[in-house]
């Protein structure tokens, strides 16, 4: 059986949801939805789209007034990713996971855009973790509504 890289991304990103959903193991949460996120990001570059990281970057230099070196917001951004991935760095070798359900939160929703821009859908898992959101974070979409 052959799968399109988008569809090995969806996948990871649906079986995140479920195990979100289920209120099971976020850092295997952040991993999974991490892996789809950055595999549908490098097909949305290959595209000539931008990816949500790009979005973050050019939020980033608005908000600071010209933008910080990639290095410092890609630590940022996937620092807590990066540290349940790998074993280079003997300083993370202890993670703190005090806040993981918001780290999966922010992983997902990520993950979510990217698969949004590159397939202009969502799965219907997807929009299964997107109505959860919306309906157990509202505070998350209170400037939503505020903009209508």
């Amino acid at each position: 059986m052959n799968l399109h890289k988008r569809e090995v991304a969806r996948s990871q990103i649906d079986t995140a949801i479920d195990l979100f959903l289920d209120g099971k193991d976020y850092l295997s949460v952040i991993t999974l939805a991490g892996a789809g996120e950055e595999i549908l990001g490098s097909l949305i570059a290959r595209a000539g789209k931008k990816r949500m990281i790009d979005h973050l970057i050019d939020l980033d230099k608005k908000l600071s007034k010209g933008g910080r070196q990639f290095k410092i917001i890609n630590q940022e951004i996937n620092g807590f990713r990066n540290s349940l991935k790998h074993a280079d760095d003997p300083t993370e070798d202890i993670v703190d996971v005090v806040e993981d359900q918001e780290h999966a939160i922010a992983m997902l929703a990520r993950a979510l855009t990217n698969y949004h821009e590159l397939e202009g859908k969502l799965s219907v898992k997807m929009e299964q973790f997107y109505t959860w959101l919306k309906q157990n974070r509202s505070e998350l979409f209170d400037n939503e509504e505020n903009s209508t």
